[in-house]
Parts: C-alpha cells; structure tokens; sequence
C-alpha cells in the first residue's frame, strides 16, 4: 500500500482537535492565524461532510476571516478553508494530482492519513478541540495496555493485577472463536495454559467513543504456548472494549486476531 505523506504547515501552532466518525478518531492540529481562531470559536461542532474524488471531506460552512496562510494547492492532511465555497476542506491524498487554489490552510492532521480509508461517501463528523483530560485517557489507557502484558508474562505473573484492569463480565474472544470469561481467562494465565514468555509492542491506537467509552486496539509480538501448543511468535491483535466506571477504565471485553 502506498504511503500517503503528511505535510506539516509551516507556521502552526498547536491546538489539538480531534475529529470522530463514528468508530474513527483523527486527530490535528490548527495553527494560530485569523482564520483558524474564527473556526476554533465555533467548536464543538458536528457536521455533515461529502467524500470528493477520494482526496478530501467538504462541507459548506459559513464564511471565515481570509487572514490565514493562503496556499496555491493543498498537501495531504491538510485541513483547509475554501473561499470559493466557502467551504471547509480536509485532505486526505491525491497531493499533486490535480491543482486546487482559493485554500487557507487552517491545520493539518496528525493522525495515520489511512483512517480516512475507512470512512464512507457522507459521514457525520464531530469536531472538536482536544481536552487535557481526554488526552490523559488516551494515555491512561495506552499504559493499561502495557502494564497487562507484563503482568501476562509467565515469569512475571500478576494475576492480581490482571484482575483489578478487568471488569467481572469481562470475555475474551480467542482468534478460534473460543469465548472465556474473567474467571477462566485468569486462571489459564495462572496455571499456564496460556504461558505468554516475550513481548514486543508495535501499535496501540484508542479511540474515544465519548467520556465514558473508548475502542483499544493493540498489536504485540508475541512468543507464548497455548493451551498445550508448541512454543511460536503470534503478531496478535487485541482489540478492547473499554468503559471508565467510578473514574476508572476497565476492559470490558477483547477480540484476539492477528495483523
């Protein structure tokens, strides 16, 4: 698959947003000129965007200051104002392809451009800035995820530990389709039928679904025996469903695939 580049605006500064469709969270940055404090004041917002030509998401807008950082075409990942619309315009490819004037470039996105692959021909679209506490979240839960691997290893085992990040209805889907709840999933662990001895992180990727929920999705290199198996290297997907109870995230339930 080709790499889709991400150009960065000269200039910017650093406002995080973060923008949600449905399952999918991207997030970026809009820099400090006129024109992105006129679009920054009207945040919160959710909207309606149409697909075009798989380079970009548009939607009408009302029209915004044009002291900005006009540019002749756009790059992808930018987040742009067109004043010919006026428009709002997100870039997400086809950088070069084709020419595209009238644009202020407010942004840029921060996050894997390929996100945008999964999003359809219309899409609601919340838009909003990206608060402290959120950002604490997305790293509280990114540690979560770390810290279960160490205590999943057979050498240093915490069962304890493995416990207090579950909820008590808590499954575990296994890449066979076998499901086992809190209890039994803990007790392979302990036994070591599910032996985990080396562990290589690759990716966690969390999206905030709103305050109290969010999706993890892990990808780990790892070197374990299952339930009586031989001794292999999985490059196993966990993908959690993640819910703050009593101010604190729990994992409600995890789907085992490989990448």
């Amino acid at each position: 698959m080709e790499k889709k580049t991400q150009v960065l605006a000269e200039g910017t500064g650093r406002i995080p947003i973060v923008m949600t469709a449905g399952n999918v969270r991207v997030e970026g940055v809009l820099d400090d000129s006129e024109t992105s404090r006129e679009f920054l004041a009207r945040l919160p917002l959710t909207i309606s965007l149409k697909r075009s030509d798989d380079r970009e998401y548009y939607t009408h807008i009302p029209a915004l200051s044009d002291k900005g950082n006009a540019i002749e075409d756009y790059e992808n990942g930018d987040i742009t104002f067109y004043t010919g619309g006026p428009s709002l315009a997100i870039f997400f490819d086809k950088a070069g392809f084709s020419h595209q004037g009238n644009l202020i470039r407010m942004g840029r996105i921060t996050s894997d451009l390929h996100l945008f692959d999964k999003l359809g021909d219309s899409i609601e679209m919340r838009i909003e800035r990206k608060e402290p506490q959120m950002e604490h979240d997305v790293e509280t839960m990114k540690a979560m995820y770390r810290t279960m691997y160490g205590y999943m290893l057979y050498e240093t085992r915490n069962i304890a530990g493995i416990g207090e990040m579950i909820d008590d209805g808590f499954t575990l889907t296994h890449m066979t389709g076998m499901v086992q709840p809190k209890d039994e999933y803990i007790a392979c662990i302990a036994d070591g039928r599910l032996s985990y001895f080396s562990q290589d992180t690759e990716q966690i990727d969390v999206q905030l679904v709103d305050e109290t929920h969010a999706i993890l999705t892990g990808q780990t290199r790892v070197e374990a025996e299952v339930f009586g198996g031989s001794r292999h290297t999985w490059p196993l997907q966990l993908k959690f469903d993640m819910e703050k109870k009593n101010g604190q995230w729990l994992m409600m339930r995890a789907v085992a695939s490989t990448y």
